[in-house]
């Protein structure tokens, strides 16, 4: 077994990572096995990663609770039942349950400048396709979204199907394999912190790799722990940096725990 087999068994072996998808733990893996000579290092460096683009915004809980929790509110069939265990399930990941306050105009005001979108991309998604009833999509729509998390894939697929939606959803690394899905628009929420954690610029090469008029790329404006430190400011900034030159037009929506930037190709229409 070579060395970077054994740091990607070593760390899918934690019950934190075992069902990341191993082209991620593999990526993740062969950067930190370049930068430590020592085996137990560079296995220690590939978790500490994994924890910083992965594992910060995780917490432990029954998908399989949800999914009947979901199957009971579906099944009584009244707005507010759905949207309510929705909201509960969405409490299971940091970066939805921020935008829980968010929900009632979030899709709205990104859709009003995009287009209501009968083909939606999602990458890196969490449990954002949870929020579909806010969304609000047009009858037939497809919406694809993508995650490293195979067991919250799993998830995902079983409750499009309860809504409703062809089970589109897919465990992919979108920095080994960039989708080739041609979509209307392409949501990149809270993704490119992350992004650009792994890999300086990634957000920018994945951005030129979408096939989509419109890439919605969005912030917190607050760190996990709660603080601001301009992050408003500096985010909006970094982002305009890295299109600079490039054929697009920025819409920016301010809510407030989070920043969407509208970026829409001139040279597709958008």
């Amino acid at each position: 077994m070579s060395n970077l087999d054994k740091i990607v068994s070593a760390v899918a072996a934690s019950k934190k990572y075992r069902t990341v998808c191993k082209d991620t733990l593999y990526r993740i893996a062969e950067r930190e096995l370049a930068n430590y000579e020592d085996l137990k290092a560079a296995t220690k460096a590939a978790k500490r990663r994994l924890h910083q683009v992965y594992g910060a915004f995780e917490q432990g809980w029954d998908y399989e609770r949800a999914f009947q929790q979901l199957t009971e509110a579906y099944r009584q069939g009244t707005e507010p039942e759905i949207e309510a265990a929705c909201r509960q399930v969405m409490e299971g990941h940091t970066s939805t349950r921020e935008r829980l306050p968010l929900l009632d105009h979030f899709y709205q005001a990104i859709f009003e400048i995009t287009g209501i979108p009968s083909n939606l991309l999602d990458v890196g998604c969490g449990l954002n396709p949870v929020a579909l009833p806010w969304m609000d999509l047009p009858a037939g729509a497809r919406y694809i979204p993508l995650d490293i998390d195979q067991e919250r894939v799993d998830f995902l697929n079983r409750y499009l199907a309860l809504a409703g939606y062809e089970p589109l959803a897919r465990c992919q690394d979108a920095l080994s394999h960039p989708p080739q899905d041609s979509a209307d628009v392409a949501l990149l929420l809270k993704m490119s912190p992350t992004l650009e954690r792994q890999k300086t610029g990634a957000t920018l090469r994945l951005i030129g790799q979408l096939d989509a008029p419109h890439i919605v790329v969005s912030y917190a404006v607050k760190s996990l722990g709660g603080h601001e430190k301009g992050m408003l400011e500096s985010y909006e900034t970094h982002f305009r940096e890295l299109i600079s030159g490039r054929e697009w037009s920025i819409n920016k929506l301010v809510f407030p725990t989070e920043l969407v930037l509208v970026a829409s190709s001139l040279s597709r229409g958008g």
